[in-house]
């Protein structure tokens, strides 16, 4: 079996993990359901699944790196992709921007706020997990490695 092919198995594998791990996190994590209905002290269950979620997605992320190089690599599909990937970038940001934005408004503000929920938790909670663990996030990353590829690519080609 070649060295891509196997690259795209584990690719598969890792990226399809990290997504059952993400969707996890997003379950187990607490949303604020208004006055009346006070904060929950029974902890972040959520931590449960970032600790596995962290090394799965670092190694999605490698092989996202390893695979853009021989699977992208036409001028034409390298141009795509150098434009693509900060239009889709950016986009991402921008809805993380907004995700964290409302959440925040949501919960009164931050933990340093004393009307906050969240108030003393820390940024890491159990109604704040999803901030870190989401689909921006997610595409973000991925598109950020094979960003990277494509730029060190490039470098490599002008060297040779």
């Amino acid at each position: 079996m070649s060295r891509l092919k196997i690259d795209l198995i584990a690719f598969a594998v890792s990226v399809s993990l990290s997504i059952v791990f993400f969707l996890l996190v997003y379950i187990f994590t607490l949303t604020y359901r208004g006055d009346g209905h006070g904060a929950s002290g029974n902890g972040n269950l959520g931590i449960l699944f970032i600790i596995p979620a962290i090394p799965l997605y670092l190694i999605a992320l490698i092989f996202t790196y390893r695979i853009v190089g021989p699977l992208l690599d036409g001028a034409k599909t390298m141009l795509w992709g150098a434009m693509g990937l900060p239009l889709v970038i950016l986009l991402c940001i921008l809805g993380e921007y907004v995700y964290v934005d409302n959440l925040i408004r949501h919960l009164r503000g931050g933990p340093g706020n004393p009307d906050s929920v969240i108030y003393n938790f820390g940024w890491l909670n159990q109604y704040t997990n999803r901030i870190y663990f989401n689909a921006y996030t997610f595409v973000i990353g991925l598109s950020l490695a094979a960003l990277t590829r494509l730029v060190v690519k490039r470098i490599r080609n002008k060297n040779h």
